[in-house]
C-alpha cells in the first residue's frame, strides 16, 4: 500500500499536520530517533524477509517534509 501511495503522491513539502492527516499519528518507537515521524509498515516484503519495514519522515527548517524513505531494521 505504501508503494502505491508514494508512487501517486509526493510527500515533499507537506507539513506535519498534512502528513498526520494522510497517514495518522506516528508510531511510538525508539528506533530511527533521527527522524521526526516513523510509521511501522510490517514485515519486510520478499521470500526471505526477516526485518521490518518503516516509513521515516524528516522535516526541514521550514517545518515541511525535507526527506522521507522506507527503511529496514
Amino acid at each position: 500500500m505504501v508503494d502505491d501511495l508514494l508512487a501517486k503522491r509526493r510527500l515533499d513539502g507537506l507539513t506535519r499536520s498534512e502528513i498526520e492527516s494522510l497517514l495518522g499519528p506516528r508510531d511510538e518507537t525508539r528506533k530511527w530517533s533521527e527522524w521526526h515521524l516513523v510509521y511501522y509498515l510490517g514485515p519486510e516484503r520478499g521470500s526471505f524477509g526477516v526485518d521490518s519495514e518503516w516509513l521515516v519522515v524528516r522535516f526541514g527548517h521550514s517545518e515541511r517534509v525535507e526527506e522521507y524513505r522506507i527503511v529496514r531494521d
